[in-house]
């Protein structure tokens, strides 16, 4: 059943202004992604297509339950009305933070987002993530602080990573919304039903490793146990100066288990066009799983495994039921259509080339590259930080003007101490 309620609601468990006919009701949702409702309605004979206005509120099934969603779109034609609506966490679109400057706990930095509201809303911001971070934003909306991609922006993502669960006005920061309920899938060949795409342009098989002062690991490379399963070896050179030698073995076969070596995998599974099939016996458990549930998926022919998550669906708000579910690579620190454009899973093994950030440092953020390690006191990156402590070839030294200012030597490469600072 789908009712619709004043713009002003708060509360849906009345009918509200009544229950609509529609002939057609969905919602898309994606993993820290948009969360939509589509719906059409025809002009029935008891008027109830009249109370359809923007603003109102539809609530409607999803497969987390009955769900507000705010009407931002209305048009009609000759049959009837098409109608668009957002899930009731994108009113806070709507507002404006125009100063973040918090750090502290996850749950410290979200109320430091809220706190920043040009004005209240009945929103609650909760976490159970743990360790500490920094987030400074200004003249940004709270979505955009909570969820923001931008290169050039702070976000409580970029901070913390985490997914994020839309419940109504209670709005939660996860390390993962889902689980593993130990759903499998084998797959050897497309289906109807079933698309299915594997991307091997960023795999590697063979991996050369070197490190402190250059020094390359015993033997030099290290390959995959897939390595047989393409035409060539794929190699790859990973580099990280802050490793010896002998730590390098290690740090490699966690790039293999990472899966570097497997293919990026997305399955789209479409339940309609599925159910026509003889197979689909063996792919109606993923009408159980949930948004950010990991699944194990099998390619029969290539004899993998890996774990993928569910990243995005589409239900059937009238029949309570999946119309598709979508399975892929998921990077858990980054977002796809909420604020910016979609962001795929990156190989581990390519990160040796990038600035490599750590969070949760006292008030402001660790980096480390091939220059050295810099820690912001204020900021929250090398890019914006103004006072940054760098530690490098040329010792220690400080800046009160950001990276491309003057330096003052502390301690210098061969340990003297020339400045108290």
């Amino acid at each position: 059943m789908i009712t619709i309620h004043e713009k002003n609601s708060i509360t849906f468990d009345t009918l509200g202004l009544g229950a609509l006919l529609p002939s057609l009701c969905t919602v898309k949702e994606e993993l820290n992604g948009m969360y939509e409702l589509e719906m059409e309605h025809p002009y029935d004979q008891w008027g109830k297509w009249k109370d359809i206005e923007k603003e109102r509120i539809l609530v409607a099934s999803t497969p987390s339950g009955k769900q507000p969603f705010r009407i931002y779109h209305i048009k009609p034609d000759m049959d009837g009305i098409q109608v668009n609506a957002r899930h009731i966490f994108y009113d806070l679109l709507d507002n404006l933070c125009l100063n973040i400057s918090v750090s502290g706990s996850a749950q410290t930095v979200l109320n430091g987002i809220k706190n920043a509201f040009a004005y209240t809303m009945p929103f609650t911001f909760s976490t159970n993530m743990s360790g500490t971070g920094a987030l400074t934003a200004s003249k940004v909306n709270p979505i955009a602080a909570l969820l923001s991609d931008d290169e050039d922006a702070s976000s409580f993502v970029k901070t913390f990573g985490g997914e994020i669960l839309r419940d109504g006005f209670a709005v939660s920061m996860k390390t993962s919304i889902g689980q593993d309920r130990g759903v499998a899938i084998r797959y050897g060949k497309n289906l109807v039903g079933l698309e299915i795409s594997e991307d091997i342009s960023e795999v590697a098989t063979r991996i050369y490793a070197y490190g402190k002062d250059g020094v390359a690991m015993s033997g030099g490379y290290r390959d995959s146990p897939y390595i047989s399963n393409y035409r060539y070896p794929k190699i790859h050179a990973f580099e990280n100066s802050s490793l010896a030698y002998y730590e390098l073995p290690g740090a490699v076969q966690a790039l293999f288990d990472e899966g570097c070596d497997l293919p990026k995998v997305n399955i789209k599974a479409n339940f309609q066009m599925l159910s026509e099939t003889e197979e689909y016996k063996e792919y109606a458990v993923l009408e159980e799983v949930q948004l950010g549930d990991v699944v194990t998926v099998s390619n029969v022919k290539m004899g993998f495994h890996k774990k993928a998550k569910v990243i995005s669906y589409e239900w059937d708000c009238l029949l309570d039921r999946y119309k598709g579910v979508e399975l892929g690579d998921f990077v858990a620190d980054l977002t796809s259509s909420v604020t910016s454009g979609e962001k795929s899973l990156s190989t581990a093994v390519s990160a040796s080339t990038e600035i490599k950030q750590v969070y949760g440092l006292i008030t402001g953020k660790v980096t480390i590259n091939d220059e050295g390690l810099y820690i912001c006191v204020n900021g929250n990156s090398i890019d914006t930080a103004t006072k940054i402590f760098h530690f490098g070839k040329n010792g220690l030294r400080f800046s009160t003007t950001g990276t491309n200012g003057s330096w003052t030597t502390i301690i210098d490469s061969e340990g003297s101490v020339l400045s108290s600072f």
